[in-house]
């Protein structure tokens, strides 16, 4: 049995880490749900395609060259700003909500992941609940079936090479790789 067990609490198969939230968790989670999901691709077309209607409209109805063109250039750029700013005030909330709390203690096994908060309540989320799971650079991030939501475990809770290999092989096991 790894020692890492012992010191961190975690009984046989499973997995303890701790982490702090970061503002950029949040957004970096965010950007996985927006690439991996149908939903997230969709809206993402939608910020980008939508703006792009008025100028077609204007060219249809015989709108003059230069203020087609300036249409053209103009409405996208707003779309996409909003399309920024739109995931940028999401990953806000969320940061902000995790924040509230200086510390959380996640245990990884067969069933789920519990997350413990220093008040001393707690959280269990089953791998029934999630669609599967997704690795970036720097977090793995669950997507939940029911509404699409994102949640995530930064690589930084992992102490080792080892345990960070232990919650990649316990999120493979239980959960398909999206």
């Amino acid at each position: 049995m790894d020692t890492t067990d012992d010191v961190r609490g975690a009984g046989p198969g499973e997995v303890e880490v701790y982490y702090s939230p970061r503002p950029g968790d949040a957004r970096e989670a965010l950007r996985w749900r927006i690439r991996k999901t149908l939903r997230g691709r969709i809206r993402l077309l939608l910020w980008l395609a939508l703006p792009l209607v008025p100028a077609a409209l204007g060219a249809a109805r015989g709108i003059p060259e230069e203020q087609t063109a300036a249409l053209a250039v103009l409405v996208p750029a707003v779309g996409w700003y909003g399309a920024y700013l739109s995931l940028d005030w999401q990953a806000h909330r969320m940061y902000r909500r995790a924040a509230r709390y200086p510390e959380y203690r996640c245990t990884l096994s067969g069933t789920g992941v519990v997350t413990r908060l220093p008040d001393g309540t707690s959280g269990e989320v089953l791998w029934d609940w999630c669609a599967g799971f997704g690795e970036t650079r720097n977090l793995f991030v669950l997507l939940v079936k029911e509404n699409g939501a994102v949640l995530w475990l930064p690589k930084r809770a992992a102490l080792t090479d080892a345990e960070l290999d232990r919650v990649r092989e316990i999120h493979a096991r239980n959960l398909r790789r999206l």
